[in-house]
Protein backbone atom coordinates (compact mmCIF):
# COMPACT_ATOMS: atom_id res chain seq x y z
CA UNK A 1 0.00 0.00 0.00
CA UNK A 2 1.26 3.46 -0.88
CA UNK A 3 -0.46 6.73 0.01
CA UNK A 4 0.29 10.07 -1.65
CA UNK A 5 -0.44 13.09 0.53
CA UNK A 6 -1.04 16.07 -1.75
CA UNK A 7 -0.66 19.46 -0.10
CA UNK A 8 -0.09 23.14 -0.73
CA UNK A 9 2.54 25.32 0.93
CA UNK A 10 0.33 26.21 3.88
CA UNK A 11 -0.31 22.58 4.79
CA UNK A 12 3.22 21.25 4.33
CA UNK A 13 3.69 20.66 8.07
CA UNK A 14 0.30 18.99 8.48
CA UNK A 15 1.02 16.59 5.62
CA UNK A 16 4.47 15.82 7.00
CA UNK A 17 3.05 14.96 10.42
CA UNK A 18 0.36 12.76 8.91
CA UNK A 19 3.02 10.92 6.92
CA UNK A 20 5.05 10.24 10.07
CA UNK A 21 1.90 8.94 11.77
CA UNK A 22 1.04 6.40 9.09
CA UNK A 23 4.65 5.29 8.68
CA UNK A 24 4.65 4.28 12.35
CA UNK A 25 1.95 1.80 11.31
CA UNK A 26 4.19 0.45 8.51
CA UNK A 27 2.12 2.20 5.84
CA UNK A 28 4.26 3.49 2.98
CA UNK A 29 3.61 7.02 1.75
CA UNK A 30 4.98 10.21 0.24
CA UNK A 31 4.08 13.87 0.35
CA UNK A 32 3.70 15.90 -2.82
CA UNK A 33 3.62 19.71 -2.94
CA UNK A 34 0.99 21.02 -5.35
CA UNK A 35 2.68 24.19 -6.49
CA UNK A 36 4.50 25.27 -9.65
CA UNK A 37 3.66 25.23 -13.33
CA UNK A 38 1.27 22.54 -14.51
CA UNK A 39 3.26 21.75 -17.66
CA UNK A 40 6.52 21.04 -15.81
CA UNK A 41 4.96 19.05 -12.99
CA UNK A 42 2.38 16.92 -14.80
CA UNK A 43 4.73 14.18 -15.98
CA UNK A 44 6.45 14.06 -12.58
CA UNK A 45 3.13 13.66 -10.79
CA UNK A 46 2.20 10.90 -13.20
CA UNK A 47 5.34 8.98 -12.27
CA UNK A 48 4.75 9.50 -8.55
CA UNK A 49 1.16 8.27 -8.78
CA UNK A 50 2.02 5.20 -10.86
CA UNK A 51 2.13 2.78 -7.92
CA UNK A 52 -0.15 4.74 -5.58
CA UNK A 53 -3.07 3.01 -3.88
CA UNK A 54 -4.59 5.98 -1.99
CA UNK A 55 -4.72 9.67 -2.94
CA UNK A 56 -5.02 12.04 0.01
CA UNK A 57 -5.49 15.81 -0.29
CA UNK A 58 -4.30 17.81 2.71
CA UNK A 59 -5.21 21.49 2.76
CA UNK A 60 -5.23 23.85 5.70
CA UNK A 61 -7.91 26.03 4.08
CA UNK A 62 -9.82 26.25 0.79
CA UNK A 63 -8.08 29.42 -0.40
CA UNK A 64 -4.33 28.92 -0.05
CA UNK A 65 -3.75 26.55 -2.95
CA UNK A 66 -3.91 29.06 -5.80
CA UNK A 67 -4.90 28.26 -9.37
CA UNK A 68 -1.87 26.08 -10.15
CA UNK A 69 -2.36 23.99 -7.02
CA UNK A 70 -6.03 23.55 -7.82
CA UNK A 71 -5.16 22.48 -11.38
CA UNK A 72 -2.65 19.95 -10.19
CA UNK A 73 -5.12 18.66 -7.63
CA UNK A 74 -7.68 18.29 -10.42
CA UNK A 75 -5.19 16.12 -12.28
CA UNK A 76 -4.57 13.97 -9.19
CA UNK A 77 -8.30 13.66 -8.47
CA UNK A 78 -8.93 12.67 -12.06
CA UNK A 79 -6.18 10.06 -11.81
CA UNK A 80 -7.65 8.66 -8.60
CA UNK A 81 -11.10 8.37 -10.10
CA UNK A 82 -9.84 6.93 -13.38
CA UNK A 83 -7.74 4.33 -11.58
CA UNK A 84 -10.55 3.58 -9.08
CA UNK A 85 -8.36 4.62 -6.14
CA UNK A 86 -9.76 5.93 -2.86
CA UNK A 87 -9.74 9.74 -2.67
CA UNK A 88 -9.46 11.26 0.81
CA UNK A 89 -9.64 14.83 2.07
CA UNK A 90 -7.99 15.90 5.31
CA UNK A 91 -8.98 19.24 6.82
CA UNK A 92 -12.04 21.35 7.52
CA UNK A 93 -12.37 23.27 4.26
CA UNK A 94 -10.82 20.83 1.82
CA UNK A 95 -13.97 19.55 0.01
CA UNK A 96 -14.61 23.03 -1.42
CA UNK A 97 -11.46 22.47 -3.50
CA UNK A 98 -12.87 19.38 -5.15
CA UNK A 99 -13.69 19.64 -8.84
CA UNK A 100 -17.33 19.26 -9.69
CA UNK A 101 -16.78 15.73 -11.05
CA UNK A 102 -15.55 14.51 -7.65
CA UNK A 103 -18.56 13.06 -5.85
CA UNK A 104 -17.40 10.09 -3.75
CA UNK A 105 -14.67 10.73 -1.23
CA UNK A 106 -13.86 10.41 2.46
CA UNK A 107 -13.16 13.36 4.72
CA UNK A 108 -11.40 13.47 8.09
CA UNK A 109 -10.75 16.41 10.35
CA UNK A 110 -8.62 14.84 13.08
CA UNK A 111 -5.60 12.56 13.27
CA UNK A 112 -7.28 9.73 15.21
CA UNK A 113 -10.09 9.21 12.68
CA UNK A 114 -7.67 9.50 9.77
CA UNK A 115 -5.24 6.99 11.28
CA UNK A 116 -8.02 4.49 12.07
CA UNK A 117 -9.19 4.73 8.46
CA UNK A 118 -5.68 4.20 7.09
CA UNK A 119 -5.05 1.18 9.33
CA UNK A 120 -8.31 -0.42 8.14
CA UNK A 121 -7.41 0.30 4.53
CA UNK A 122 -3.92 -1.16 5.00
CA UNK A 123 -5.32 -4.37 6.47
CA UNK A 124 -7.84 -4.73 3.64
CA UNK A 125 -5.20 -3.94 1.01
CA UNK A 126 -2.84 -6.54 2.50
CA UNK A 127 -5.55 -9.22 2.38
CA UNK A 128 -6.42 -8.35 -1.19
CA UNK A 129 -2.77 -8.18 -2.23
CA UNK A 130 -2.04 -11.56 -0.65
CA UNK A 131 -5.07 -13.08 -2.40
CA UNK A 132 -4.01 -11.77 -5.81
CA UNK A 133 -0.42 -12.90 -5.36
CA UNK A 134 -1.51 -16.40 -4.34
CA UNK A 135 -3.84 -16.74 -7.32
CA UNK A 136 -1.10 -15.52 -9.62
CA UNK A 137 1.37 -18.03 -8.13
CA UNK A 138 -1.06 -20.90 -8.68
CA UNK A 139 -1.69 -19.92 -12.30
CA UNK A 140 2.03 -19.54 -12.96
CA UNK A 141 2.45 -23.15 -11.80
CA UNK A 142 -0.24 -24.29 -14.21
CA UNK A 143 -2.74 -24.97 -11.43
CA UNK A 144 -6.39 -24.04 -12.10
CA UNK A 145 -7.80 -22.01 -9.22
CA UNK A 146 -10.74 -24.37 -8.68
CA UNK A 147 -12.14 -26.49 -5.87
CA UNK A 148 -11.51 -29.67 -7.87
CA UNK A 149 -7.83 -28.88 -8.23
CA UNK A 150 -7.57 -27.98 -4.56
CA UNK A 151 -8.94 -31.43 -3.72
CA UNK A 152 -6.38 -32.95 -6.09
CA UNK A 153 -3.56 -31.10 -4.31
CA UNK A 154 -4.74 -32.52 -0.97
CA UNK A 155 -4.89 -36.03 -2.41
CA UNK A 156 -1.36 -35.57 -3.77
CA UNK A 157 -0.20 -34.21 -0.39
CA UNK A 158 0.92 -30.93 -1.93
CA UNK A 159 0.82 -28.78 1.20
CA UNK A 160 2.52 -25.81 -0.44
CA UNK A 161 -0.19 -25.58 -3.08
CA UNK A 162 -2.94 -26.01 -0.47
CA UNK A 163 -1.47 -23.07 1.47
CA UNK A 164 -1.63 -20.97 -1.69
CA UNK A 165 -5.27 -21.91 -2.25
CA UNK A 166 -6.11 -20.76 1.29
CA UNK A 167 -4.22 -17.50 0.70
CA UNK A 168 -6.14 -17.14 -2.56
CA UNK A 169 -9.40 -16.89 -0.63
CA UNK A 170 -10.62 -20.48 -0.40
CA UNK A 171 -12.33 -21.24 2.90
CA UNK A 172 -10.80 -24.05 4.99
CA UNK A 173 -14.38 -25.35 5.21
CA UNK A 174 -14.75 -25.66 1.44
CA UNK A 175 -16.59 -28.79 0.26
CA UNK A 176 -15.62 -30.68 -2.87
CA UNK A 177 -18.23 -31.52 -5.52
CA UNK A 178 -19.30 -34.62 -3.55
CA UNK A 179 -19.78 -32.64 -0.35
CA UNK A 180 -16.60 -33.71 1.43
CA UNK A 181 -14.87 -31.01 3.53
CA UNK A 182 -11.18 -30.29 2.94
CA UNK A 183 -10.36 -31.48 6.47
CA UNK A 184 -11.93 -34.86 5.71
CA UNK A 185 -9.99 -35.08 2.44
CA UNK A 186 -6.75 -34.34 4.27
CA UNK A 187 -7.54 -36.93 6.97
CA UNK A 188 -8.29 -39.52 4.30
CA UNK A 189 -4.99 -38.80 2.56
CA UNK A 190 -3.14 -39.17 5.85
CA UNK A 191 -1.32 -35.86 5.49
CA UNK A 192 -0.87 -34.56 9.02
CA UNK A 193 0.71 -31.27 7.93
CA UNK A 194 -2.21 -30.35 5.70
CA UNK A 195 -4.60 -31.24 8.53
CA UNK A 196 -2.66 -28.91 10.82
CA UNK A 197 -2.65 -26.20 8.13
CA UNK A 198 -6.43 -26.37 7.72
CA UNK A 199 -7.01 -26.32 11.47
CA UNK A 200 -4.65 -23.35 11.86
CA UNK A 201 -6.70 -21.51 9.25
CA UNK A 202 -9.94 -22.15 11.13
CA UNK A 203 -11.35 -25.36 9.65
CA UNK A 204 -14.42 -26.64 11.51
CA UNK A 205 -13.26 -29.88 13.11
CA UNK A 206 -16.73 -31.49 13.25
CA UNK A 207 -17.97 -30.59 9.76
CA UNK A 208 -19.56 -33.78 8.35
CA UNK A 209 -18.90 -35.30 4.94
CA UNK A 210 -22.00 -36.00 2.88
CA UNK A 211 -20.76 -39.32 1.53
CA UNK A 212 -19.94 -41.15 4.78
CA UNK A 213 -21.80 -38.88 7.17
CA UNK A 214 -18.92 -38.68 9.61
CA UNK A 215 -16.34 -36.03 10.39
CA UNK A 216 -12.58 -35.92 9.87
CA UNK A 217 -12.20 -37.94 13.09
CA UNK A 218 -14.02 -40.84 11.44
CA UNK A 219 -11.73 -40.60 8.41
CA UNK A 220 -8.63 -40.57 10.59
CA UNK A 221 -9.88 -43.67 12.41
CA UNK A 222 -10.64 -45.45 9.14
CA UNK A 223 -7.13 -44.70 7.88
CA UNK A 224 -5.51 -45.75 11.18
CA UNK A 225 -3.88 -42.32 11.36
CA UNK A 226 -3.53 -42.06 15.12
CA UNK A 227 -1.39 -38.94 14.95
CA UNK A 228 -4.04 -37.09 12.97
CA UNK A 229 -6.76 -38.45 15.22
CA UNK A 230 -4.88 -37.08 18.22
CA UNK A 231 -4.52 -33.66 16.59
CA UNK A 232 -8.26 -33.55 15.93
CA UNK A 233 -9.09 -34.52 19.49
CA UNK A 234 -6.84 -31.76 20.83
CA UNK A 235 -8.92 -29.11 19.05
CA UNK A 236 -12.26 -30.46 20.27
CA UNK A 237 -13.36 -33.13 17.81
CA UNK A 238 -16.63 -34.78 18.83
CA UNK A 239 -15.64 -38.30 19.91
CA UNK A 240 -19.13 -39.75 19.46
CA UNK A 241 -19.97 -38.62 15.93
CA UNK A 242 -21.12 -41.54 13.76
CA UNK A 243 -21.10 -42.61 10.14
CA UNK A 244 -24.31 -43.22 8.22
CA UNK A 245 -24.28 -46.83 9.40
CA UNK A 246 -23.97 -45.78 13.03
CA UNK A 247 -20.30 -46.51 13.65
CA UNK A 248 -18.29 -44.20 15.90
CA UNK A 249 -14.55 -43.64 15.62
CA UNK A 250 -14.09 -45.87 18.68
CA UNK A 251 -16.02 -48.76 17.13
CA UNK A 252 -14.00 -48.36 13.93
CA UNK A 253 -10.71 -48.33 15.85
CA UNK A 254 -11.69 -51.51 17.72
CA UNK A 255 -12.63 -53.23 14.47
CA UNK A 256 -9.29 -52.27 12.89
CA UNK A 257 -7.39 -53.43 16.00
CA UNK A 258 -5.88 -49.94 16.40
CA UNK A 259 -4.99 -49.82 20.09
CA UNK A 260 -3.29 -46.37 19.98
CA UNK A 261 -6.47 -44.86 18.52
CA UNK A 262 -8.66 -46.67 21.04
CA UNK A 263 -6.57 -45.31 23.89
CA UNK A 264 -6.67 -41.75 22.53
CA UNK A 265 -10.43 -41.89 22.07
CA UNK A 266 -11.12 -43.38 25.50
CA UNK A 267 -8.89 -40.77 27.17
CA UNK A 268 -10.85 -38.09 25.31
CA UNK A 269 -14.12 -39.42 26.74
CA UNK A 270 -15.50 -41.50 23.86
CA UNK A 271 -18.61 -43.50 24.78
CA UNK A 272 -17.61 -47.15 25.05
CA UNK A 273 -21.20 -48.42 25.28
CA UNK A 274 -22.93 -46.44 22.51
CA UNK A 275 -24.25 -49.09 20.06
CA UNK A 276 -24.01 -48.99 16.27
CA UNK A 277 -26.89 -49.83 13.91
CA UNK A 278 -26.38 -53.54 14.70
CA UNK A 279 -26.80 -52.90 18.42
CA UNK A 280 -23.21 -53.63 19.44
CA UNK A 281 -20.93 -51.17 21.22
CA UNK A 282 -17.16 -50.70 21.07
CA UNK A 283 -16.80 -52.56 24.37
CA UNK A 284 -18.82 -55.50 23.05
CA UNK A 285 -16.82 -55.63 19.81
CA UNK A 286 -13.57 -55.66 21.80
CA UNK A 287 -14.85 -58.65 23.77
CA UNK A 288 -16.21 -60.35 20.64
CA UNK A 289 -12.88 -60.02 18.83
CA UNK A 290 -11.00 -61.04 21.98
CA UNK A 291 -8.94 -57.84 22.08
CA UNK A 292 -7.28 -58.41 25.45
CA UNK A 293 -5.14 -55.25 25.24
CA UNK A 294 -8.20 -53.17 24.47
CA UNK A 295 -10.13 -54.77 27.31
CA UNK A 296 -7.54 -53.35 29.69
CA UNK A 297 -7.91 -49.92 28.11
CA UNK A 298 -11.68 -50.04 28.54
CA UNK A 299 -11.28 -51.10 32.15
CA UNK A 300 -8.81 -48.27 32.83
CA UNK A 301 -10.48 -45.38 31.03
CA UNK A 302 -14.14 -46.39 30.70
CA UNK A 303 -14.99 -48.85 33.49
CA UNK A 304 -18.54 -50.20 33.22
CA UNK A 305 -21.04 -48.73 35.60
CA UNK A 306 -21.63 -50.92 38.67
CA UNK A 307 -24.75 -53.03 38.46
CA UNK A 308 -27.59 -51.79 40.62
CA UNK A 309 -28.59 -54.17 43.37
CA UNK A 310 -32.28 -54.46 44.10
CA UNK A 311 -33.20 -53.28 47.54
CA UNK A 312 -35.26 -55.78 49.53
CA UNK A 313 -38.86 -54.85 49.98
CA UNK A 314 -39.85 -53.73 53.48
CA UNK A 315 -41.01 -56.58 55.66
CA UNK A 316 -39.04 -59.27 53.82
Amino acid sequence: MKAILLHDGDSREIAGNLLKTIKKQSIHGETLLLEGAWESAESYIGEILADTTHVIAVFSNPVGSGPSGLSLFSFAAGFALGACLPLVFYGEGSPSLAPRFVKNFSQFTNDAEFLAYMVREAEEWKRDHTLKQARSSLLERGMPVTVDYLGRCIAEKNGEAVALFLQAGFSPDTLDKTGVPLLCLASRSGDREIVKLLLKNGASVNLPARDRGGSALIDAALGKYSDILGDLLKVGADTDVKTKDGQSALIIAVGLNDEPAVELLLKAGANADDPDSLGASARKYAALFNRSGMAKLFAAYAPPAPEKQEKPCPGK
